[in-house]
């Protein structure tokens, strides 16, 4: 079992590395058979207490993305906030863009479910790490801007999306009302600087305080986006 102060020690040393990449993957996993579906997450209280530890946050959550695959640590509290905006949005079809191995779609998939939406989430599979660690059934390969026609949610949810990229074309897709974006505001390390001059979006610190990227806290955000409207 990796301890604590393996999780803690950042080395160019490779056996110090490979104890540091054990450690990070117990801590950000896939949830084991028979497990809730919160149960993999953290508590955003113990999340709290690991970045009081670090140093560095930023090469600190880097190096955990990089050890795991995964770019957004929602925490245990984030995903049934999440399911109770998009109940008072009256979102029905959720589409996650982008899920990854689906750290986050394990959780959010069933509680989206049982509050009445359909849920489907989908991926590339062309991440920047390739480290062959399991992907959640939950995650079906394929390219978001293909799959919002035959799906049509009225609401996307892309966390951390490649940097550069902008979103425009989900959101001038007729269907789409809402693109709930998670990452960096003003195009940062993820998304398109672009897309933050000219599509309406409005920020919510009240779901952003319960989440943290691959990139320093202070700059990570959740933010609706209108869709349905040109940019």
């Amino acid at each position: 079992m990796p301890e604590l102060s393996d999780l803690l020690h950042l080395s160019l040393n490779f056996r110090e590395r490979r104890r540091f990449a054990e450690a990070a993957r117990a801590l950000v996993r896939l949830p084991a058979p028979g497990e809730g579906p919160l149960e993999h997450l953290l508590p955003d209280a113990r999340w709290q207490e690991l970045l009081t530890l670090v140093p560095d946050l930023e090469a600190w959550l880097t190096a955990v993305s990089q050890a795991t695959g995964v770019y957004f640590f929602p925490s245990r509290e984030f995903v049934p906030r999440l399911v109770r905006y998009l109940k008072w949005l009256r979102v029905r079809r959720l589409m996650e863009a982008g899920a990854g191995r689906g750290y986050l779609a394990a959780a959010l998939g069933p509680l989206a479910e049982a509050a009445g939406m359909r849920f489907k989430a989908v991926d590339r599979r062309e991440g920047e790490f390739q480290s062959g660690l399991a992907i959640h059934p939950r995650v079906e390969p394929g390219d978001v801007f293909a799959a919002i026609g035959d799906f049509r949610p009225d609401a996307v949810l892309y966390a951390w999306p490649p940097p550069g990229q902008s979103l425009k074309t989900i959101c001038r897709a007729p269907f789409v009302s809402y693109l709930i974006f998670v990452g960096e505001m003003g195009g940062g390390a993820t998304g398109s600087r672009e897309d933050w001059e000219t599509l309406p979006y409005r920020v919510s610190p009240a779901l952003g305080r319960y989440g943290r990227g691959r990139s320093h806290p202070a700059r990570h955000a959740v933010a609706l986006v209108l869709g349905g409207r040109e940019g």
